[in-house]
């Protein structure tokens, strides 16, 4: 929305001046269009008109969050090599950026979203903060080269936290010529994020670990497996064998019949003639 207000004074200079005052901007932002030049008994009219360049709206727009958020802190703007940079400066400057950036980022978000609206166009906008961004590409482009080095050493593939496209990019660009590593972006939305993969080595990820892994160890684990559970069977089927036929053997007394533990009735004429009687009654769940 275009600003203008039409000013009245004694000569043109001191009418410029009032508008400038009243729109509050620099006059470099300005239009100005005389409209009467004035004289010794006519006073000066103009007409200033704001010029709304995407480099003013971004810088309107962060001072106007800074407003907001009760920041004691002012944004400017300008352009550099064919990016508009608002840099905010301030008592309260720090916390603007956030716990690494958050805050940044989301203001620059902000004002590229207001701008793009603004102007009808994707003008290259970045919102910085006591040099923020300068300091925070050193740092990562110091840790991609740690963490190629890495990947190269341990020969795996090294997994970054999610981070945002200006920082995704730096670490791309950091290691576009790097003879031991590549790296390309997993993920999606906030979760997207760089994985490093290195050059010319097999992964461990993709080799055998533990020997061989085409089943056949497993098998033999079952296969022994089920050795052992036969084997106890076999040893349980025997013990049972065992007892009923001790029980077979075992004598009976004198004109009594029992069923044994694992026989039929008995009586004495069928029963074995020597050893103690021991034996099982009807509704008995242990042995006497």
């Amino acid at each position: 929305m275009e600003r203008s207000v039409v000013v009245k004074a004694s000569n043109v200079d001191l009418a410029v001046e009032k508008a400038l005052a009243e729109l509050g901007v620099a006059r470099d932002r300005v239009s100005v269009e005389v409209l009467q030049k004035g004289g010794l008994f006519q006073r000066a009219e103009v007409r200033v008109t704001v010029i709304e360049t995407a480099g003013a709206l971004a810088e309107e727009f962060v001072n106007g969050v800074l407003a907001a958020m009760s920041l004691k802190a002012e944004a400017k703007a300008e352009e550099r090599d064919g990016e508009i940079v608002v840099e905010i400066d301030g008592a309260d400057s720090g916390a603007a950026i956030g716990y690494r950036g958050e805050v940044l980022d989301a203001i620059q978000f902000l004002t590229r979203t207001y701008v793009g609206q603004e102007k009808n166009g994707s003008a290259k906008i970045v919102v910085d903060c006591e040099n923020y961004r300068a300091k925070r590409r050193e740092t990562l482009v110091a840790l991609a080269g740690r963490l190629a080095e890495k990947a190269y050493r341990t020969r795996r593939k090294v997994v970054l936290e999610p981070m945002n496209p200006f920082e995704r990019r730096i670490i791309h660009g950091a290691l576009a010529d790097s003879e031991i590593a590549e790296t390309h972006s997993e993920g999606e939305d906030a979760d997207r994020h760089v994985v490093i993969v290195p050059k010319g080595v097999e992964l461990r990820e993709d080799r055998p670990r533990g020997g061989r892994r085409d089943g056949r160890r497993e098998g033999r684990r079952d296969g022994r497996r089920d050795d052992r559970r036969f084997k106890n069977e076999d040893r349980q089927g025997e013990r049972r064998r065992a007892r009923a036929s001790r029980a077979e053997e075992e004598e009976v007394p004198d004109g009594k019949e029992y069923r044994g533990y694992y026989t039929d009735t008995f009586t004495k004429a069928e029963a074995p003639k020597s050893g103690p009687p021991k034996f099982k009654s009807f509704g008995g769940g242990k042995r006497r």
